[in-house]
């Protein structure tokens, strides 16, 4: 007895050709074509007779509907309904955000590119909606680009299957591993770095970690799991942003551009900041020193001095 063949028939892989080069070529259009138009332009209906041309045409859009491309013809013009063929909006998960992302902006660096090509982005760790889109990733010296395949694949694992992890933790390349259990919700990708994001059972608080310091993933049984309550990219933010601080802050006329958008002017041209990061205030405002000074809280003032103290120290030495 034969073997059955898998082989593709000739002429059905020419009909499939014929019926693809005839979708385009009425997609492309914006109005019906002529029969005749679409014998002289259209790949695979040339060198054929007028019965033989009509009957592979009507043949060929009904074939077209029953693979749900609204085309139609009649009184010798054929056409397709873009309307009724238009795509629905295209909504992603945040797992194939993060993922769609992750393949566009590598292409086939590092070790996730395997999973690029092979169509890995059907399948991703949740997380942001896609959030270095304004950053474009231009140097492989990143979290996205280090990113290794076999962690993103555990926490993916994890993450779909909603069931709690235990793994390893470096803090700083020379600090101890620390072992921390997490109800996982996803990868962030925040400037350039990765972030596993969760649940974090210790602290019984939401965590971010950097997801290239992150090693020896295992699931871990739990009765329950702790689910988001907030965007995921707010999570990581709010995880990593130091002390909040308001302040008022006095800046020359034309001067400190970046904290003039920031801050909200006073009738007496007075900068007020509400809830801002303590830390990106410090530092900004010792960047413009002296066009800009702290007017209140005085420890803010206080850290900027002793910031503009410690550059100056710097150098003299």
């Amino acid at each position: 007895m034969a073997k059955p063949s898998n082989t593709v028939h000739p002429n059905a892989d020419a009909a499939i050709q014929r019926l693809t080069n005839l979708t385009f070529a009425l997609l492309g259009s914006n109005r019906p074509r002529e029969y005749e138009w679409v014998r002289s332009n259209v790949e695979g209906y040339e060198n054929r007779t007028d019965v033989a041309f009509k009957r592979l045409i009507t043949r060929d859009v009904v074939s077209l509907k029953r693979a749900g491309v609204p085309a139609r013809a009649e009184n010798g013009l054929v056409w397709v309904n873009k309307d009724a063929y238009e795509l629905p909006p295209i909504s992603f998960t945040d797992e194939e955000a993060f993922v769609l992302g992750l393949a566009g902006d590598l292409g086939t660096q590092g070790s996730l590119g395997a999973f690029a090509r092979s169509g890995w982005t059907k399948i991703a760790a949740a997380g942001a909606t896609r959030t270095f889109d304004e950053v474009p990733i231009a140097a492989l010296d990143n979290d996205i680009s280090r990113l290794d395949s076999d962690i993103v694949a555990a926490v993916t694992a994890c993450v779909r299957a909603k069931i709690r992890m235990r793994f390893d933790y470096k803090p700083a390349p020379t600090a101890e591993t620390q072992t921390r259990t997490m109800d996982p919700w996803g990868i962030v990708a925040l400037n350039n770095r990765a972030y596993v994001v969760g649940f974090d059972v210790e602290r019984q608080a939401p965590r971010s970690f950097r997801a290239v310091r992150v090693s020896n993933i295992r699931k871990v049984q739990a009765t329950g799991f702790t689910e988001a309550d907030k965007p995921l990219q707010q999570v990581v933010e709010e995880s990593l942003r130091g002390p909040v601080v308001d302040a008022v802050v006095t800046i020359d006329p034309g001067t400190c551009t970046e904290l003039a958008a920031a801050g909200e002017a006073r009738a007496d041209g007075a900068l007020v900041f509400k809830g801002v990061e303590r830390d990106w205030l410090v530092r900004t405002v010792a960047s413009y020193a002296p066009h800009a000074v702290v007017q209140e809280p005085e420890d803010v003032r206080e850290s900027v001095i002793a910031l503009l103290r410690a550059a100056a120290q710097g150098g003299e030495e």
